[in-house]
């Protein structure tokens, strides 16, 4: 078993990058689960 210590830091999103990622989304065929794992991101902050 693998023990993980320290704090964790929260990213910081600039607005240019979370617009690329929405881009992306309006791609043809493209998923919510896919885009939001591509960018090792929760599902849940894509739709928020």
């Amino acid at each position: 078993m693998e023990i993980i210590t320290g704090v964790g830091r929260r990213r910081r999103w600039r607005p240019e990058q979370k617009l690329r990622i929405l881009a992306e989304l309006d791609e043809p065929g493209a998923s919510v689960a896919e885009v939001a794992r591509r960018h090792e991101i929760s599902c849940g902050l894509v739709w928020q």
